[in-house]
């Protein structure tokens, strides 16, 4: 079946691309609504959608001191869903991290994609604090 699109149309290769080269500073936060809109495109916006646990806990969270909870977050361009994430707040909100795959083996890290890693970064608003959750809870990015 070909492939049809016209020259003014967006496809989901081309919303990945935009949220995927972005940087935090090219969204607009709206944090207190659960919004990050894309300030180059203001059609493109990462939504909190509904809470899916209250009260998170995992291996990888189990040293936070503060509350986990997970949510889910869709990524809109115009009134279209395009993608779905499911994402954990953690510390009490200090920090958003995409629920990561499970190790493949019993001495194998946890792990999110950089496309995940670029999601995080934009919710949790500094790239630097959302480094360091990664860090302490022992997530790593895989290539």
């Amino acid at each position: 079946m070909a492939r049809y699109s016209r020259p003014d149309m967006t496809d989901l290769e081309t919303v990945q691309q935009l949220v995927g080269d972005s940087d935090p500073a090219d969204w607009i936060p709206f944090a207190d609504m659960g919004t990050w809109t894309y300030q180059h495109d203001v059609s493109l916006r990462i939504q909190r959608d509904q809470q899916l646990d209250p009260s998170l806990q995992t291996p990888w969270t189990q040293h936070l001191q503060g509350g986990n909870q997970s949510y889910s977050y869709l990524v809109y361009y115009g009134s279209s869903p395009v993608e779905y994430h499911a994402i954990a707040s953690v510390d009490n909100f200090r920090a958003h991290i995409p629920l990561p795959q499970q190790p493949a083996g019993p001495n194998d890290p946890y792990t999110i994609t950089e496309y995940q890693a670029t999601l995080g970064r934009i919710i949790t608003g500094n790239p630097e604090t959302f480094d360091a959750y990664l860090t302490n809870t022992g997530i790593e990015i895989q290539g």
